[in-house]
């Protein structure tokens, strides 16, 4: 091989073991060090960023603080639970027999509380000692926010409704009225009406719900009539419907039976069903057709008309429900009832499922007692 064929090859071989550490030893070194420059160039300016924070940091620590004790302040508006005790409490607030404050009761919806929003554990609830540093510690609480309605059907005097506004304004926990109606009797000189209340509740965290003391007599059958002292039962307050004597009578059972429908509706001796395994909602409509009170019932689009004798003072419904025979039985009722009558719909609900009720009412105007 001559001279200059070995230059040639020599100079090749140079060129490719040049090219060689160039692909592979300076290009990945260079490529690491650009990596590692951008990582420092951004730790830099987080490390930056960081002391030019350390520098307010008792100022941030207390402003943390003072967030947190306005959060609690804020939820201080709202109780924990929306208890039905608590509820039936506060109704009772309402009534009152005070000269010219007159307020009475006469029949209240207690609504199912539903979640509406939930508040996030965002902010710093906590601080701890670390030597001479104070660290805040992240919360990991969230509160969830409920709203129920309360359909109150009430009658008293002029001065007894504005008491009754102040008194939900002024309740300890936040109410909004969200509707009011007003009827006034020139002849007895009354205020009667609906008035829907929505109440709110916020539950999470450490919050307990309120407890409530009451000298009410244990062993009585209702929690405000019987028993010594209390005041007899009015058309108003119990029942006077029982499982013989009624105007409508609705017998619900597991719609999966063999033995018959779910749902039965009698009156005036003819009957209409409903078969599915669902929740059907019923309108009854009470009113007066010349000079008779008549009461029309819609089930799934059969109607049933029941006409009361003369000089009755009650319409009466009488519920016989059953208890759940497995997840599979899911059938029941909405009832919707509007009075336009002077006389009272009074609902008797005997055998309901406590945990999970057959019977629940819907819209109702007029005079409507549920018992």
């Amino acid at each position: 091989m001559s001279k200059n064929n070995i230059s040639i090859i020599l100079v090749l071989l140079a060129i490719v073991i040049a090219g060689g550490v160039y692909m592979y030893v300076y290009k990945p070194n260079m490529d690491d060090k650009a990596a590692l420059d951008s990582e420092i160039e951004t730790l830099e300016a987080r490390y930056n960023e960081l002391k030019a924070m350390e520098v307010h940091r008792d100022e941030y620590i207390a402003k943390t603080e003072e967030y947190n004790e306005k959060f609690e302040d804020e939820i201080s508006y709202f109780p924990a639970t929306l208890d039905q005790e608590i509820s039936v409490m506060f109704m009772k607030g309402i009534e009152k027999d005070q000269g010219n404050l007159q307020m009475a009761v006469n029949s209240v919806g207690l609504g199912q509380q539903q979640a509406f929003y939930t508040l996030g554990a965002g902010a710093a609830a906590a601080t701890a000692s670390d030597g001479t540093d104070t660290v805040i510690t992240p919360s990991s609480a969230t509160y969830e926010c409920y709203r129920a309605s309360f359909p109150v059907t009430y009658e008293g005097s002029y001065e007894g409704i504005k008491d009754l506004v102040d008194y939900i304004m002024a309740y300890k926990y936040r109410m909004n009225v969200t509707s009011l109606n007003i009827a006034y009797d020139a002849n007895t000189n009354i205020y009667s009406g609906n008035i829907t209340l929505d109440a709110y509740s916020v539950s999470g965290g450490d919050r307990q719900a309120d407890s409530i003391t009451t000298d009410t007599t244990n062993g009585v059958d209702n929690l405000f009539l019987g028993g010594a002292g209390a005041a007899a039962p009015s058309a108003s307050g119990a029942s006077t419907v029982s499982s013989a004597i009624n105007d409508v009578r609705i017998v619900l059972n597991n719609a999966n039976n063999d033995a018959a429908p779910g749902v039965v509706v009698t009156a005036a001796g003819s009957d209409a069903s409903y078969s599915d395994n669902d929740v059907v909602t019923i309108d009854l409509t009470v009113e007066e057709q010349d000079g008779k009170v008549v009461g029309t019932i819609d089930v799934d689009g059969e109607e049933l008309t029941v006409e009361l004798a003369d000089g009755a003072k009650v319409f009466g419904v009488y519920v016989k429900s059953s208890d759940r025979v497995d997840s599979d039985d899911t059938n029941g009722i909405k009832l919707n009832v509007t009075n336009n009558s002077d006389i009272s719909v009074d609902i008797k609900v005997d055998g309901d499922d406590s945990s999970s009720p057959r019977f629940s009412i819907g819209s109702r105007s007029g005079s409507v007692t549920v018992n």
